[in-house]
Formats: structure tokens, sequence, C-alpha cells
């Protein structure tokens, strides 16, 4: 943050350094801690203005939701909230895209919202198909079809590729099954935990059936073998297991995570839940609402031992030393692929 130069290089000459004593390096991670810390005080501001919304946000990108007996009041709403964070941003110095503002509304009638949400000078319509956010593309039933089809359509383009590759470079069995898991399988099915209902749910065993004929090519392509082989032994062979499992281990380990959660956190109160995804979730875990608390310690712990940082030959000297208690001893090192490996030696001496 202090101390820095910058030179102009231009046509291969290289200007003279000038001192910066504004903004922060590019990619230094001191900027998103930064930006959000600053952005954090719209949200006070807004929600006190207009008590109905809530704010949500990722980074630089800000959303407010409300809900209404009809479109018209969901777009007064949204409507006041544009107002209050251009009012916030004019007082602090900071400029919204209004080019990039959407409005999304989430209902069970078939028909089109007519309303609109006043953002500034424009008038922002509802969107008629899905919005995107955060990669999941949210239709106005929640019914995340047309993400699954987004996915499967992103699947099949990354199997077509990898298809080449194996065929040209003939990779070794595990390693194009872990190809075909990294890429194929990631992308396919990236959101499926917010749409699964288990294999016995007419509505989501039709996307099931879908992922599971990727899934047969991503076997075959990985072993080689004919379109007749049977799929029970092509499943085994390759090492893919079927789609149903797929999703369900998926779903499974989503609610874990959000499990993992510290005591507080909104997202942990998803699972157990008495909505339709919190229910999916316990059923998925089994999990009767009793779960260990998980909490963030504000300070670490001191540890009370004697640190040394030595050179090979001081560290060596000081390995031979006789000490009482338990001595630890740590080396790491960057490899040449870019790893990092890693020793750890522990001698318990005599007190």
């Amino acid at each position: 943050m202090s101390d820095r130069q910058v030179k102009l290089v231009l046509d291969g000459k290289t200007g003279k350094a000038n001192p910066v004593d504004t903004g922060i390096p590019q990619g230094s991670p001191v900027a998103p801690i930064l930006f959000t810390t600053y952005l954090s005080g719209i949200f006070d501001k807004v929600e006190a203005a207009v008590p109905s919304i809530r704010g949500l946000s990722f980074v630089d990108d800000i959303s407010w939701w409300a809900d209404g007996a009809d479109s018209s009041a969901v777009a007064a709403k949204l409507s006041a909230a544009a107002a209050a964070s251009i009012d916030w941003a004019a007082a602090n110095g900071v400029a919204f895209d209004y080019g990039k503002t959407e409005a999304a509304l989430f209902h069970k009638k078939r028909t089109a919202p007519t309303a609109t949400v006043a953002v500034g000078t424009s008038e922002v319509p509802f969107n008629k198909g899905a919005t995107r956010w955060l990669g999941i593309w949210l239709d106005a039933q929640l019914s995340l079809k047309e993400h699954h089809a987004t996915r499967m359509k992103e699947g099949s383009k990354a199997m077509t590729r990898l298809r080449r590759l194996t065929e040209q470079m003939g990779l070794s069995l595990a390693n194009s099954r872990k190809v075909m898991t990294a890429c194929v399988q990631s992308i396919t099915m990236f959101g499926a935990e917010l749409w699964w209902k288990g294999d016995y749910t007419m509505e989501t065993q039709g996307r099931a059936e879908e992922i599971q004929r990727l899934a047969n090519q991503e076997a075959r392509a990985t072993t080689g073998c004919f379109r007749t082989t049977n799929l029970g032994a092509l499943s085994m062979e390759s090492g893919i297991r079927v789609a149903a499992a797929q999703l369900e281990n998926r779903q499974r380990r989503f609610g874990l995570r959000l499990l993992s959660l510290p005591q507080g956190d909104q997202a942990r109160e998803v699972v157990g839940a008495p909505t339709q995804i919190g229910c999916r979730l316990t059923n998925a875990l089994a999990h009767s609402g009793q779960t260990e608390g998980t909490v963030l310690l504000e300070e670490a712990e001191a540890f009370d031992a004697e640190l040394l940082q030595e050179e090979e030959a001081e560290a060596k000297a000081e390995a031979e030393r006789a000490r009482p208690g338990l001595t630890m001893f740590t080396d790491g090192s960057r490899m040449e692929d870019g790893a990092t490996g890693y020793a750890v030696v522990w001698k318990n001496g005599q007190t």
C-alpha cells in the first residue's frame, strides 16, 4: 500500500519511476476486503429506509428482494430500494451501472408480470425468462428446469471435447475417469443439489435419466467399450457411478457443508427448515436436528512454546542439542510442479 512506484513502458522504452499514493496493486488480496468494507453501509441504509426489503450480495453483485401480494406491490418496494441505494451512492462516491440492473419475479402464475421497477430514470421490466444469479438460472416457478437444460448443454460440449482428447492422447483408465469427473460431471450437475428430489419423483427422474445417458457416454469414452456393452458392466469397469447415486451423494455433501458452518450462519439453518429444500436435505442426511455446535474463535489461543526458524547449518546444530520436553521439527518446500512438500518430526526429551 505504501512506497510504491509505477513506470510507463511504450514501444520497448521504459520511462522513469514515479511514486503512487492512490489505489492498490492489481490482484492484491486487500482489494475485496476494502471493497466489502466500504460497501457494507448500503445494506443498513436501504433496509432501514425500506423495512420490507432485504439485501443479498456477492462481491460487487448486489441484490434486493421483497415479497408482496402481486407484481405491482413487489415492484413498488424494489423501486423504493433502488432510490435509497442511489441516494447512498451519491453521498458516498459510488456509481452503479444501471444498464446491468435486472428484475426477477418468482410466482406461480403463468402470465407474465406487467409492472416495472424504477431505477433512476429507467424502468426495468421483470425478466420473462430465467435469471442467472451466481451461476444458477432461476425461472419464475423456481423449478430450475432451464438451469438443468443449460448445464446439460454445457456438459455435452465438454464431453465432446474430452472424447477427442481421450481418443487422440490415449489416457489411462484412471486418468480418463478423473478428467470425466472433474470436467463433465462437475459442469453437468452444478446446482443439482437444489432440484434433486429423489429417483422416485417423476419430475427429477427424467432429469436423472438425461444425466445417466451422458454418464454412459463418459463410461464408453473412458473404457473404449462398444455401445452394446451391458450398462451394469460398463459402470463397474469405468468406475463412473450411476447418475442417481451421484445426485444423492452431492445433496448429502451439500447438507453436510451447511451443517459445518458456524453457529448463527443463516445458511446453516436451511437443513431442517420447514421448506422443500430443508426437508430434502434432512431426509438425505437422516438429520434429527441434533448437531454439534461450530463456533469460530475470535482470537487464537496462545501456544506456550519457543519457535525457532534457522538456516540449514544452524538447524542441524539446534536439532542435535538436547532439550527437555517435546521438540518438533518441520520443513516445507515448493517442488518443480508447484506442489508443496512438508515433513514433521518430533522428539520427546527427558524432563
